[in-house]
């Protein structure tokens, strides 16, 4: 199966071997969506890539001028996998894939990124059966009106950048079931209000302590109802979309803020399981493809040897990739919660040839014994964690310990190699190290030493033509980073632990929240920033620019103001922060 294949051989070739992946697939209880494979060239997907790779996504400027570096200068090459979580799914293979780079890419994208989709509950409420229809009939809408002379262009951008400079606020998904809406909400408290005023008629006449009491829950019920929402919300798209809120808003600028917010929802579930949907394709992309009813060639498997490594090609990718790291952490889930649990015997179709050459699996077959592997507890993470809850209960003492054992031992193998290769090019024997030093900081020592010889002697090269040091700056910084790490970690655990957790999708979004319009006072709408510690205070220039998309999206000259925290020194303590404008251009800020 070496020879050169046509476009249809390959694609017989391809969809034999999704059948078989089909079969193992189901065995270790894998459930995707089904999928259309569309074959493109590199030139075509890259073209797709500004629109995160769904047909038919409406045009905006900054994907016009993503698309246009993508054509002048490729994005970072070759594009090797883009899959979409629709229902049936659509993966995309490239003509200049191998075809082992292309079961690599199946087993990737449609048994690892097409089943997270199918199965993990933060995906249930994106319409995966009906978002390419939404998105198109999105664009259609847009180009409408952008196409009205009295729209146009300008107008529909005007409005546009500041939608999707706020288009992070949408609801946190899943949806909380039974919650109460605001309108429920503010019912519930007249009717609590009403019963506190007639007990305090009654019971305060008797107790004047208890009258106190019912006179306090009073006067915070009726605050509480003077504002309005009544509760806090983080959704700014869906409340400044809902013409109860924002009657005066143009009906245009309330369907771009749909669309937007869909489109916000339909993609916030990958940026918050960006480490575990990576890491179950990188678990599976290798898992699947070695069980015996693929009975992959063994070319096919030297070839796909460098691709189930492509990430860890580098030590610090353990702690820092979301394919590496999150690979790790399954396969510790796996480890730890796993089991076997007997034997099954599997019957694989032989292949063979049919009269054009073509590979078809014959009426042969051959039985493999398969050990069953439980996994029940990986099923059940994928299915109902996101990113944060998967690293703050995995990425615990256990997993790093395991982690920076590894690193280490890469790190003194790095050694000895570089140890070896020294004495070999005739540098000075003082520079070898042996043996190789027990502790961390020796180690580190070690790094330095050479790192300052190789800048030296990179600079002697280029002045007089002296060797360079035979170790590339790139590794030794590896080394030191891997260092750095593990001493970080022994240091300080809880602390080197929380700053890879923060790392995880969504948690760089500001928490800010409507919480006044000012509906029951003075018609100002009230913004407040809930400070995260471990960010600190947002940037000015945030702040005045989220204020002015806000305004620009209020739909009256209403004044807002947005509430944070700021230092009045650059390292003193955070004090009660107001921004402030009328006109959407002219900015105030003062210390509260």
């Amino acid at each position: 199966m070496s020879e050169k294949l046509s476009q249809s051989q390959e694609m017989a070739l391809l969809m034999l071997y999704d059948k078989r992946m089909g079969r193992a697939g189901k065995r270790l209880g894998l459930a995707p969506y089904l999928v259309d494979y569309w074959y493109l060239h590199d030139a075509q997907i890259t073209q797709l890539l500004p629109f995160v790779g769904v047909p038919g996504d409406y045009h905006y400027w900054n994907k016009g001028k993503e698309a246009e570096r993508n054509r002048q200068g490729g994005y970072g090459g070759h594009i090797y996998e883009m899959v979409l979580n629709t229902n049936p799914s659509v993966c995309y293979l490239s003509s200049t894939n191998t075809v082992p780079m292309q079961l690599h890419v199946m087993a990737h994208a449609v048994w690892g990124h097409v089943d997270f989709f199918a199965n993990n509950k933060m995906f249930a409420e994106t319409q995966p059966t009906t978002v390419l229809e939404r998105f198109k009939q999105a664009r259609n809408k847009l180009t409408e009106l952008v196409d009205n002379p009295e729209w146009g262009w300008q107008n529909v951008e005007y409005y546009m950048d500041a939608i999707h400079a706020l288009e992070n606020f949408v609801p946190w998904l899943p949806t909380i079931e039974g919650r109460l809406s605001d309108k429920q909400l503010r019912e519930q408290l007249k009717q609590e209000l009403v019963e506190l005023k007639r007990r305090a008629n009654i019971e305060g006449e008797v107790s004047s302590s208890m009258k106190r009491q019912l006179e306090a829950g009073i006067t915070l019920l009726e605050a509480q109802l003077k504002r309005y929402p009544i509760q806090p919300t983080g959704d700014l798209l869906g409340f400044l979309a809902d013409p109860d809120n924002t009657p005066d808003l143009p009906e245009p600028v309330r369907m771009m803020l749909a669309i937007v917010r869909d489109r916000s929802l339909y993609f916030q579930p990958q940026a918050r399981t960006k480490f575990m949907n990576e890491g179950w394709a990188s678990y599976w992309q290798r898992e699947l493809l070695l069980q015996p009813e693929v009975d992959l060639p063994l070319e096919y498997r030297f070839d796909l040897a460098q691709s189930w490594t492509m990430h860890d090609q580098q030590a610090s990718a353990w702690y820092l990739d979301p394919y590496a790291l999150g690979q790790g952490l399954w396969r510790y889930i796996d480890r730890k919660y796993g089991y076997d649990e007997g034997e099954v015997t599997v019957k694989v179709p032989l292949l063979t040839k049919d009269k054009d050459g073509n590979p078809i699996e014959s009426r042969k077959s051959k039985s493999v014994p398969v050990t069953v592997r439980n996994r029940d507890k990986m099923m059940e993470v994928r299915r109902h964690y996101d990113d944060n809850r998967f690293l703050e209960e995995f990425l615990d003492e256990e997993f790093f310990e395991f982690t920076n054992e590894q690193s280490l031992d890469w790190v003194r193998r790095a050694i000895s190699m570089i140890n070896r290769a020294i004495v070999r090019s005739g540098w000075s024997a003082q520079l070898a190290f042996e043996p190789i030093p027990p502790s961390l900081a020796e180690m580190m020592q070690i790094v330095q030493i050479w790192m300052q010889v190789q800048k030296t002697s990179l600079e002697s090269h280029q002045q007089a033509g002296t060797p360079i040091f035979p170790v590339s700056e790139h590794t030794l910084k590896e080394m030191g980073t891997i260092l750095q790490i593990v001493s970080a970690f022994d240091a300080n655990k809880h602390q080197i632990r929380r700053q890879l957790v923060l790392r995880t999708g969504y948690h760089s979004v500001p928490n800010i929240q409507l919480v006044d319009t000012g509906k029951f006072s003075d018609n100002s709408w009230t913004l407040k920033h809930v400070v995260d510690d471990n960010f600190g205070p947002l940037l000015q220039s945030e702040c005045r620019d989220t204020l002015k998309f806000f305004w620009r999206l209020r739909g009256t000259a209403s004044p807002v103001r947005l509430l944070t925290m700021e230092p009045r020194q650059e390292k003193g303590p955070l004090e009660p922060y107001e921004y402030y404008t009328e006109d959407g251009e002219n900015v105030k800020e003062r210390f509260l």
